[in-house]
């Protein structure tokens, strides 16, 4: 119904993933819905996937915030044993169905798929029907650290190793306005990793911003939080500046997106 007051723009919403980063993307929201910027559909990598779910279903930015504010790892962790991976993704699930619903694709009120890397082949694996909750485990099971979810015929790890900024999907899904979300830090660290899981992801943080070039050049607008202290995956407990982060971001974007749709 707003397709006369923005130029009949479908914006879709490219939410990336980057595990407590993740948050960000609640600020990010946040300035859109009070800016009632339309959104057409979302598409989401592992936190993004997350967030995304939420707000598809009809989550308010708020209380989204809120949830985020009040979340630990031991909400969310169930330990695994004998399987690939130590945390399984049963407990997100039952987070989304505890905190979000039960719910499936074909309840949310805007469109949303979430987005897994194909174990066998490194494919992309777009979920977009059955549970959301087992689509969101999928796409946000961490190599090694959560198991792998089975979706369909694929065996699926953590999305942002096949399309960590999903640009390309919400155009799959009939955008003809992306907006992406990256919160994959570009600029230096001022700290050097303190354990072996720092060292990893500052790793893959810098293989993930080079995988996600050519996605961050097919959207028609980045926003990039910029975080002033060095926020590390695992970071929960800063979800308040992730989320001040992602205000600040998309406050200094909106007039250039109000200009562009």
């Amino acid at each position: 119904m707003f397709d006369w007051l923005f130029g009949r723009k479908k914006i879709g919403l490219a939410l990336g993933g980057g595990v407590a980063r993740g948050i960000a993307h609640i600020g990010v929201l946040k300035v859109l819905h009070k800016n009632k910027i339309p959104i057409h559909c979302i598409a989401g990598t592992s936190s993004g996937a997350l967030i995304g779910a939420a707000y598809a279903a009809g989550m308010e930015p708020q209380l989204i915030e809120d949830l985020a504010l009040r979340i630990s790892w031991g909400k969310i962790i169930k330990v695994a044993f004998f399987r690939p991976g130590f945390i399984s993704g049963d407990a997100i699930e039952e987070f989304i169905a505890k905190y979000i619903g039960d719910c499936k694709f074909a309840e949310l009120k805007i469109p949303f798929a979430a987005v897994a890397t194909d174990l066998k082949t490194g494919e992309t694996v777009i979920i977009n029907e059955g549970r959301i909750g087992k689509a969101v485990a999928a796409s946000a099971s961490f190599p090694a650290v959560f198991t792998p979810g089975q979706v369909k015929h694929h065996m699926v790890t953590d999305g942002g190793i096949a399309a960590n900024l999903p640009v390309d999907v919400v155009k799959m899904m009939g955008a003809n306005f992306a907006v992406a979300v990256d919160v994959v830090p570009t600029h230096p660290f001022h700290t050097l990793p303190k354990d072996a899981f720092q060292v990893f992801g500052r790793s893959l943080d810098m293989v993930l911003h080079k995988l996600s070039l050519d996605q961050r050049g097919k959207a028609d607008l980045l926003i990039e939080p910029q975080m002033e202290e060095d926020i590390w995956h695992l970071d929960l407990n800063k979800a308040q500046r992730l989320i001040a982060a992602g205000e600040a971001a998309a406050h200094k974007a909106i007039g250039k997106l109000r200009r562009l749709i």
